[in-house]
């Protein structure tokens, strides 16, 4: 029977999170062949492409797209395990995320660890909020970034705009794809006056399978503006939910140096975008 390895499907998670193979691996601590050779034997052992390449960049194919969503849970489960059994390495760092942080924030949260922690390792976690505030609870992460009132000790970073996507044929009245509850996003679409009353035509557990509905034709979402760059999206002229605070809490194993230039670091991202 051909199985997969977790190795393997990290990578793959990692490529969809930081939305490329050379950045992946710098997250990863692991040359870029290494992580290009995860993507072929994943193929190899699925016989489906998985990526396609798109001029300089790549983008998954829908059997890609279908195994990060499954990937994300895979490595989840995994790691927790792990962690449950043997506990988290000492000297790792771990990063809990939304899976709605752009590529240039969590660029920006490797690159403050690793200059300032170059001897620790960093783990990411991809989660939806409800999982975040309980990360933040346990103290089971260091850094937990993500959207809303995450638990004592936030600190604000700034508002990410959202704005309206569907496929390139599917009408502005259409119903909505949304994320099943509890959801920070979900609260906010339903909420929006332009679509007040419209039907829920699909609900998601996590952001792979929302972009698989709006991209089938199904419905319409909203969702963090820089999703502009997706393919196979189109934004609507519907008028924007609120901007979704983002926010982060870091853990006593943080040093306040770290934590400050974090926050600086960040501030700056979001307001570039």
């Amino acid at each position: 029977m051909s199985s997969m390895e977790i190795a393997e499907l990290r990578s793959l998670v990692a490529v969809a999170a930081f939305a490329g193979v050379g950045r992946a691996a710098s997250a990863l601590h692991v040359s870029q062949p290494t992580v290009s050779a995860h993507l072929r034997r994943l193929e190899a052992t699925l016989g489906v492409a998985l990526v396609e390449r798109r001029g300089r960049s790549i983008a998954f194919t829908v059997a890609g797209e279908s195994l990060v969503r499954d990937a994300h849970r895979i490595v989840a489960l995994h790691d927790e395990a792990l962690d449950r059994i043997l506990g988290t390495p000492e000297d790792d760092i771990v990063v809990a995320s939304t899976d709605m942080a752009n590529a240039s924030v969590l660029q920006t949260v490797t690159g403050v660890l690793f200059a300032r922690h170059p001897e620790r390792g960093v783990r990411f976690r991809f989660h939806r909020t409800d999982s975040l505030r309980r990360f933040v609870r346990t103290h089971s992460a260091d850094v937990v970034l993500g959207y809303g009132d995450l638990g004592p000790g936030r600190t604000e970073i700034g508002p990410v705009p959202l704005a309206w996507f569907g496929a390139a044929d599917t009408p502005a009245d259409a119903g909505l794809v949304v994320f099943s509850a509890p959801c920070t996003l979900r609260d906010a679409i339903l909420a929006a006056p332009v679509v007040r009353g419209r039907e829920v035509v699909r609900e998601c557990l996590d952001l792979s399978s929302v972009l698989a509905g709006v991209r089938s034709g199904a419905g319409i979402t909203a969702l963090p503006a820089f999703h502009r760059a997706e393919t196979q999206l189109r934004e609507l002229a519907l008028p924007a939910p609120p901007p979704l605070p983002l926010t982060m809490v870091t853990s006593s194993r943080i040093p306040a140096e770290t934590r400050d230039a974090l926050v600086t670091a960040l501030r700056r991202a979001v307001a570039r975008r």
